[in-house]
This record gives C-alpha cells, structure tokens and sequence, in this order.
C-alpha cells in the first residue's frame, strides 16, 4: 500500500462520525416496500428525496429514472403484476474524475426495506450499544448505501491520479417479492459501466454470484359450508397435503443443490371460524442454481428457471397420488416471479484485485463466492454484460429480522474496501 493509498484510507476513518450520522438519518426516514404485506407500507421517496440532496452536495450531476409499467416484459422475465410506480423513481448520481477515459465504475444499492411488524425495538429510532448499530435497513441495506456514500466522497477529496467514472445508483423495489424492478429500469435506461459493485450482501466474503429465484403461488381448492354443519371440505386440510408434497420436493432440491433453499412464506386460508375454508394460498420461494438456468439456456434459449419451475409443476400435478381430492380439484399454480441467477469469472483480474483489496483491509483471507440469497447484481451482470460484484457489510442472520442491526466497524471496514477498490481500478 502506498503513501497515497494509506491518506485515501485515513480519510476514511476521518468520516466514521459522519458515516454513522447520515446511516441514523437514513435508517430514521421510513422507506418500507408499499408490497410489504404489513401495516408498515410505505415508499422508497422520503429515502431518495434526503440521498439525493447529499448526492448533489458532495457535487454529483444526478437525475431520476422511471421504472416503466412494462418493465419485467421488456427485461424478458417474470415479475409482480399491477405494482404501482408512483413517487418511486430511483436515483442516479455521476462524477467525473480526471479527464473521465477511464474505467466507469457503477455502484448499486436499494433503498427499500422490508416491513417491520414483530421487531424488538422501534424501527425507526436507530439505536447504537456494543458496537452495533440497531434499525430496520442497518444490516439490508442502507447502512451499505451510507458505505458506499462515504467512500465516494473519501476519493473526491483524493482524485488525484485517478481517471474515469463513479455511477451511483439508488434503486427501489429490491424487497417484498420485487424482482428488482428499480436495477432492471436502469438498465433498460442504458446506465452502464466496466464493472459493477452492488453494494449489498455479508462482511464474510465478496459475492460473485446468486442462486435464482422463483416464487410460486398455489391456490388449493375445497367447497365451504357452515362450520357446524358437515358436508363441507377444508381448503386449510387440503393445503396441509400440498405442503406434504412441497416439503418432499424441498427435500430431494436442496439434497442436489443444498444452497438452494425453499421457504413456504405464506399459508392462508378461511375468513370466519364459522365457516370451513373454501380456499387456501400458499407462496413459495424455490431457489434454483444456475446450473438450471444453464440448461434452460442451452435447450429453450432463456437463461430462467423455466425447466425448474416445470419440475415444481409437475410435482404438484401428482398431489393426486396422495389424496384423491386432487384428481377432481388440481391446485393452481402461477408464478409470481422469476429472478435469474448470475456467475461471475473468478479469474477476471479485476475481481481478483477487489478480492485481494477486502482480505488486505479485513487483514484475513476473503473468498470469492456466490450469495445464497438473490440480489440485484444479477441484473446488472446479465442484463449488462459487465462483472457484478457484491460488496456489503451486513451482519449474517440479521436482515429482515426482528433484531436487525450491523456491527460498527464492520461498515467502517467496508468502506475502505470499497474506496480502496474503486481507487486502484480508476489508477491512471
């Protein structure tokens, strides 16, 4: 490391008090997913609104994009009908450094997070004990956003010799069922780079991949009556035979692939105790490797999980096997969405170099490997064209929970992995 690589790192540490001011401001600024199926619904904008001014006060040129109506059909997969667009529009800042020839760097993040019903502790109110800093969005992912804020202002106060382009993009849409609608109408806007840095993810590696995600919904079918009264047949006990199979589904995926697991996230049924269910709904998350999305490719032209969700359908055709019901009542099943998964080269130097930059400053070996949950570097990737890396600073086994929260000095460390990246990819 070298003597201007260590002041690029000092500055950094100068900004730790205003790092964590601006992640307490945003974390208190309410920006739940309007999809969030709980009382806390809301909108990305207020968030957008309070980046934007910082944006443009550390000397950015930023402009809004839409998300278009169409904007899965036009991304060519499968996302959320009839979401409402409104007053969330994403945010994208640029800087020139240097004569601005060199590499463009694009950095990613969401400012949605999901709802908040069952938390320890006001959401909103962000708390600092032991070294953690406690909130909704402190883990997934605004403390990531402030991350990445502050490197990019560490670097404008030492540009020197470096030459090309920061890309800051603020998205929405990343939660709650979103198959990163916000990320997708970037693209389809034609914001680009040489190499993406989707600032999202765990402090234990640098994630150079995702597994896909399909979400399914399955409407099982009973005939209602008066609870009192017999002759009725429940949709709840029918919906328990259709758990039963997609547990035995569950089961012989994740023995082939066990990073891919499948979360039943919704089960549903009935409106009254006095009335048998006639209907019940179950929402599935079923992640697929990209070893599917292969084949998808190779046999039917679409990298999707198109061959995977065929399987999961013809799992669920045979429900009759297992209680005759099926056979004159079939469940319905439908696709909510279909995120694709995404491999990066681990042999591309660049990615090699950011690897490399993570263990120096972390001081012990990070690896380079695919996150298990999806996240919108695979849009950037697939739909760009270009290495998506994700570098985040969360806590494992705290986002979306009830206790969320990061470690301090974890998103202090991420910082510098991040400016220090971003200067030796923009070195002249």
């Amino acid at each position: 490391m070298d003597a201007r690589e260590t002041t690029l790192l000092q500055t950094v540490r100068d900004l730790e008090q205003q790092q964590l001011e601006w992640t307490c401001q945003l974390i208190a600024i309410p920006t739940v997913n309007p999809y969030s199926g709980d009382a806390s619904a809301g909108s990305e904008a207020a968030g957008q609104s309070w980046l934007e001014q910082r944006l443009q006060e550390l000397g950015a040129r930023v402009r809004r994009i839409p998300v278009p109506q169409d904007v899965y059909e036009r991304g060519g997969l499968i996302g959320p009908v009839d979401r409402c667009w409104n007053d969330r529009e994403n945010v994208v800042a640029e800087w020139v450094l240097g004569t601005g020839d060199g590499p463009t760097i694009l950095l990613n993040n969401h400012m949605d997070t999901v709802g908040t019903a069952g938390m320890e502790f006001d959401p909103f109110d962000p708390v600092v004990a032991d070294g953690r800093l406690f909130g909704r969005g402190s883990s997934d992912s605004k403390g990531n956003t402030i991350m990445g804020l502050i490197a990019v202002a560490a670097l404008l106060d030492n540009a020197s010799g470096l030459n090309g382009r920061i890309i800051f993009e603020s998205v929405v849409d990343e939660e709650c069922n979103g198959a990163g609608a916000g990320t997708l109408a970037c693209c389809l806007a034609g914001v680009t780079g040489d190499i993406a840095l989707c600032l999202d993810g765990d402090r234990t590696n640098v994630s150079i991949g995702c597994n896909g995600v399909a979400t399914a919904r399955i409407l099982v079918h009973g005939q209602s009556g008066h609870g009192s009264v017999g002759g009725a047949v429940s949709a709840l006990d029918k919906a328990i035979v259709v758990k039963e199979a997609v547990d035995a589904f569950a089961r012989e995926h994740t023995e082939r692939f066990p990073h891919c697991p499948v979360n039943i996230g919704v089960f549903r049924a009935g409106t009254l105790p006095a009335i048998v269910p006639g209907q019940a709904e179950l929402q599935i998350n079923l992640n697929y490797d990209a070893q599917d999305a292969s084949r998808a490719e190779q046999q039917e032209g679409h990298w999707d999980g198109r061959l995977f969700r065929s399987r999961f359908e013809h799992a669920m055709g045979r429900l009759d096997t297992r209680d005759e019901w099926f056979a004159r009542h079939p469940v319905d099943v439908s696709w909510i969405k279909d995120v694709y998964p995404y491999w990066c080269d681990p042999g591309d130097a660049r990615l090699r170099n950011l690897v490399a930059v993570a263990s120096e400053v972390r001081g012990q070996p990070v690896q380079a490997r695919p996150l298990q949950a999806w996240f919108d570097a695979a849009h950037l990737a697939r739909q760009l064209g270009i290495p998506a890396v994700g570098i985040g600073a969360g806590s494992p086994g705290t986002a979306h929970g009830a206790g969320e929260y990061a470690i301090l000095d974890d998103l202090y460390a991420g910082t510098r992995v991040v400016a220090l990246g971003i200067y030796r990819l923009l070195q002249r």
